[in-house]
């Protein structure tokens, strides 16, 4: 038998993947992929510090607006990771208001799937923060808790404020501030 040019004989030793091995390897690897990719945690660090940030000057501005309405003195008090609201309350008729948390759901702290770092400035004063199990123990009659900024019935802030927060690489920065035009003024700063 001769060979015709163009044409070859086939090698019966030929090494190579049929069509149905390459399929297999590749659903292998596709099923091997997708399992990777649903065990990765997709977090974006900077998107939930700037929602944060965002959520907690709007919760500020309903705790001022709900203050004025409701004519009863609120306020928040800063951890080094969370928050809480605060209101000058009187048990009973003719005691004297005392500072109680609120149990609110719409002021409350919701935890991002990003650990936040607070920082916060009163006045020009930094003021270290603890958390709310070390500031209880600390607390006494003569000294007790108080918010670190107050929403009054009025509709003022007091005092001026600048809350940053950031996350644990201080990576992404977030400002929450009393604002001259606005009330709260949330902005993105640069990262030191």
């Amino acid at each position: 038998m001769t060979n015709r040019p163009g044409r070859s004989e086939p090698n019966s030793g030929a090494s190579g993947f049929t069509l149905i091995e390459l399929l297999v390897t590749i659903a292998i690897v596709a099923i091997l992929v997708g399992a990777v990719v649903i065990n990765i945690e997709f977090r974006n660090v900077g998107k939930e510090i700037r929602d944060s940030a965002l959520r907690t000057g709007l919760i500020m501005n309903l705790a001022s607006d709900q203050a004025v309405y409701s004519r009863t003195q609120l306020g928040i008090r800063f951890h080094p990771g969370s928050y809480e609201f605060w209101a000058l309350l009187a048990e009973d008729e003719g005691d004297e208001p005392e500072w109680t948390p609120v149990e609110d759901p719409r002021l409350s702290f919701r935890q991002p799937n990003a650990d936040v770092f607070f920082e916060v400035d009163l006045s020009g004063q930094a003021v270290i923060l603890e958390t709310l199990e070390e500031e209880l123990s600390n607390a006494t009659t003569e000294d007790p808790l108080r918010p670190h900024i107050l929403f009054l019935s009025n509709g003022e802030f007091v005092p001026d404020f600048r809350v940053i927060m950031r996350d644990e690489e201080d990576e992404f920065r977030w400002q929450v501030a009393s604002g001259e035009v606005e009330p709260v003024v949330v902005e993105q700063l640069d990262a030191p």
